[in-house]
């Protein structure tokens, strides 16, 4: 053991700890919902001041953390020199004052580093929080506790050395006087504690991690505050076992104690740049907007510390939040595209559906017309014994016969003939249209050719527009001249007269180039 090492008297605090770190016994009192009571942690703080001046009194370098300090078979608690070494675990590191953070733990810290690291043990023993932000005020987690503490705890945890005292003997008194009348605290030698207060140094409390009593409007306040008494006047102490809240309260308190620290500390590294640096009010706007996600680095400019927004114990929650909130968000968008590709997709396929239908009718109409039609497709003028067209060419007499390609002569048995109220039958136009010229006289021009005499009968939709079904046969007969039918002759096979007084009087509306002579032709649908 140490030769300045000091036993913990009584021993109540620490039973059970032997060979065990400072943490392990910290930790175990944690996990079991309780922190200690303000005279149990200065029962083993103060001893290990003392230690840890006598240290530096020699010249040691130390890393002063909860890891380091073990507590020997009879209570006593001492830097363990093997263990005093850079930490690793999270709360420990919060322990370490900002320049040997900043240093990267290369060196071990002098009596000045020592003050802020004994001063985070006292506060994480009487409020099982660690350093950093949004760290509550001892008399926010027990409104009994002195306010001597605070101001004590505000001196001690300055972040910046400079404005930091460094007389480990003064800390050790100031917090033996704490609580001066628990005959369990061992009395360090005496020593000036109004050396915490400036000499070699500056003292600005206005840098120390410990919240500001303003930053807290809703939290208990310490000033003017009397501890409660019962009616004998006796002190009533606070139970150490916090009441369990809720975790929706926990992180409403944690955020109300960010957001009431006005202090610019935090600086963030997104994209290689620095951004900053921010008020807790400002960063946590930032990080709920995304702008700043888990994946960047955050600096706590007051303690030194930088890592990842999502590995600080504050900060990873807020973030956490903000990632779930995109996750939503994104889930939701692509939900409307899904819904809106649905829609899309069946759009095109109720418009596809209506091509086809439109197809599928288009082409059942183009079956029909084809079927009908077709009996007029290419028609032309061929020889028909019972059709006659006289001209005349220099008083020669000259007979010319023309019928339809499809056929010619009578509508066969039974053809039905219409009644030609409307002008001539083909025969009788025929029959009028002899004449004789003289040879060498001056003709008439020459005749329509086939081509010129079909082409207005080759649309047959007529045909079937009177009625006429498929397999009925249906024979024209066109006597024309100067352009008009002057005689028309239908006959259908079967006989159906209503159809062929249809045709007729659609042929007879029919035009055609123009011409003196008389031309006929007979065609078959």
């Amino acid at each position: 053991m140490s030769a300045h090492a000091a036993p913990v008297q009584g021993g109540a605090n620490l039973a059970g700890s032997t060979h065990a770190t400072l943490r392990q016994v910290l930790d175990r009192r944690f996990a079991e919902g309780r922190a200690f009571s303000l005279a149990e942690a200065i029962c083993f703080v103060v001893p290990l001041a003392m230690d840890v001046k006598a240290r530096h009194d020699r010249g040691e370098l130390l890393f002063l953390h909860p890891s380091c300090v073990v507590v020997g078979p009879t209570g006593v608690v001492s830097v363990e020199p093997r263990l005093a070494v850079a930490p690793s675990h999270p709360r420990d590191v919060s322990s370490m004052p900002p320049e040997l953070v900043a240093a990267g733990g290369r060196t071990g810290g002098n009596a000045r580093a020592s003050v802020f690291s004994l001063g985070a043990i006292l506060y994480e023993a009487v409020t099982g929080s660690h350093i950093g932000p949004g760290m509550p005020r001892p008399c926010e987690v027990d409104p009994n506790s002195p306010e001597a503490l605070e101001v004590l705890l505000a001196k001690a945890l300055v972040a910046d050395p400079s404005h930091r005292p460094d007389d480990l003997g003064a800390l050790a008194s100031a917090m033996h006087h704490l609580v001066p009348a628990s005959p369990k605290s061992v009395p360090p030698p005496p020593a000036d504690e109004s050396t915490l207060d400036g000499g070699n140094f500056e003292l600005d409390v206005r840098l120390s991690m410990l919240p500001p009593h303003e930053a807290n409007p809703g939290g208990p306040s310490s000033h003017g505050r009397r501890a409660p008494q019962d009616p004998f006047g006796n002190v009533i102490q606070a139970p150490n076992q916090a009441p369990r809240i809720d975790a929706t309260t926990q992180l409403a308190q944690l955020k109300a104690r960010l957001e009431a620290d006005p202090r610019p500390r935090y600086v963030v590294n997104k994209d290689k740049m620095d951004h900053g640096p921010f008020t807790a009010v400002e960063l946590l706007r930032q990080v709920g907007t995304s702008a700043f996600l888990g994946s960047d680095v955050l600096r706590d400019e007051l303690s030194g510390q930088s890592r990842l927004i999502s590995e600080w114990e504050e900060f990873a929650v807020f973030a956490e939040h903000a990632r779930l909130t995109r996750d939503a968000a994104a889930e939701k968008k692509e939900v409307k595209q899904l819904e809106r590709q649905e829609r899309q997709s069946g759009i095109m396929k109720y418009v596809a559906g209506a091509g086809v239908a439109l197809v599928m009718a288009g082409g059942l109409t183009a079956f029909v017309v084809h079927k009908v039609g077709s009996r007029a497709e290419g028609a032309s003028v061929v020889n028909d014994p019972n059709a006659t067209d006289l001209t005349f060419d220099g008083g020669l007499v000259v007979k010319r016969k023309a019928t339809g390609r499809l056929g010619g002569g009578g509508g066969g048995g039974g053809g039905g003939a219409a009644s030609f109220s409307g002008g001539m039958s083909y025969e009788a136009a025929i029959a009028s249209n002899n004449q004789e010229m003289n040879i060498g006289g001056a003709a008439g021009g020459p005749d329509l050719t086939n081509g010129q005499l079909a082409a207005p009968m080759r649309n047959a939709a007529f045909i079937s527009g009177c009625g006429a079904p498929d397999d009925m046969k249906v024979t024209v007969r066109v006597a024309i001249r100067q352009g008009r039918a002057v005689g028309v002759s239908v006959t259908t096979n079967p006989g159906n007269a209503g159809v062929a007084a249809c045709v007729d009087r659609h042929v007879r509306g029919l035009g055609w180039q123009p011409h003196p002579k008389m031309d006929s032709f007979t065609t078959t649908y």
